[in-house]
């Protein structure tokens, strides 16, 4: 199981309601479409806190953009 990364439901991988958005590397799954449409519309605004890891030693903060190869 996944979690939605807006309502934070869990989503069936195999069979998500709201599809699935390839993003940064990583799949994100959506319990209906509108969830999709609002994560579509700001990603940042969902997968921020989860990409803003502190690095041990330092005062840098990685954002979101740091991920872009």
């Amino acid at each position: 199981m996944a979690t939605d990364p807006v309502c934070r439901k869990e989503v069936d991988e195999k069979n998500a309601p709201g599809g699935k958005v390839h993003y940064w590397g990583s799949v994100f799954y959506f319990c209906a479409e509108e969830c999709r449409k609002a994560f579509r519309r700001e990603p940042q605004k969902y997968v921020a806190e989860r990409t803003e890891e502190k690095i041990p030693g330092s005062t840098y903060k990685k954002r979101p953009d740091d991920w872009f190869a």
